[in-house]
């Protein structure tokens, strides 16, 4: 029993090791010319500024004055669903796939068991880091700009700044629950990319109920959700130019690597207790997942064990 314990946790602690230098080595794959241009941080963070310091001009005033009167009988939904806008539900189930994915019995695995086990635990560091990466930098940036939320309406205005306050009350613009929505949106809908009509609007709903609440100007709910994009979009080309999860197609575009394909065949077998077959392996795979990329392999945060 100690001998199996201190084996895994061996194993575990080099893997662990083993992903964080991956994710820290030098990258590996140069970005193509033709990357995306609506995949570009820096792209996204200058529309979505643009567009915010519009908003704020033209519109922030009036709709802060329409939020005192939202009706009082949906602020119940409304705060429900900004609730989900904390990201504590996807931080707990991408942090908890995480730790069972790394601390599975790789050993006792076979190669295409802890290559399935090692993609999982891939996504769910993506996922996570995605989430808790762009509501850290949010954060930040709101507490420096100081701007005064829609509930001091009355005494400071729409347009009033208290830099580097570090108070609740000012720390508008960005929106934290925005930037967290957007990073959630954007990160699972890399990661299942099927989903995404179902993600993106979800997140721009959360978004929506930050002012039904009265506790952002629209403008702040429209820069948050850029900065939580543009950060998970950054993450995305990071881990792809180290090849790990994602690759680019030969329109430029992120997309999901050549063996990421196989996770969820990989945990139906796993929960099936049986091993995968290289005949269900290879059919598991299409072809036509970034055709340009299909002689990368796609690595994973984990150096096999």
């Amino acid at each position: 029993m100690k001998k199996t314990l201190a084996t895994a946790t061996d194993t575990c602690r080099a893997r662990c090791i083993n992903g964080l230098r991956r994710f820290f080595a030098a990258p590996t794959l140069i970005p193509p010319a033709n990357r995306a241009f609506l995949e570009r941080p820096i792209v996204i963070i200058s529309i979505f500024l643009a567009l915010s310091l519009l908003v704020m001009m033209t519109a922030d005033y009036p709709l802060g004055v329409w939020m005192k009167s939202f009706p009082e009988q949906l602020r119940g939904t409304a705060k429900w669903i900004s609730s989900f806008g904390t990201g504590l539900l996807v931080l707990s189930f991408s942090g908890a796939l995480l730790i069972f994915a790394i601390l599975a019995p790789a050993h006792k695995l076979r190669k295409s068991a802890r290559t399935g086990a090692d993609l999982v635990a891939t996504a769910a560091a993506f996922v996570f880091l995605s989430v808790a990466g762009g509501g850290l930098v949010d954060s930040l940036a709101k507490n420096i700009i100081g701007r005064a939320r829609p509930e001091l309406l009355q005494t400071n205005g729409a347009f009033y700044f208290r830099p580097v306050a570090f108070h609740a009350d000012f720390a508008s613009f960005p929106s934290g629950h925005s930037a967290t929505a957007g990073a959630m949106a954007m990160s699972l809908a890399l990661v299942f990319p099927r989903l995404r009509p179902i993600f993106m609007p979800a997140g721009v709903l959360i978004c929506l109920s930050r002012q039904w609440v009265g506790a952002h100007w629209a403008s702040d709910t429209l820069m948050g959700w850029g900065v939580g994009i543009a950060f998970a979009l950054w993450l995305a080309h990071a881990f792809a130019r180290r090849r790990l999860l994602f690759t680019y197609g030969s329109d430029g575009r992120l997309c999901p690597g050549e063996r990421y394909k196989t996770v969820l065949m990989t945990l139906r077998a796993l929960l099936r207790r049986r091993p995968v077959t290289a005949k269900e392996e290879a059919t598991s795979v299409p072809a036509t997942a970034c055709p340009s990329q299909s002689n990368l392999a796609s690595h994973t945060l984990e150096i096999r064990s």
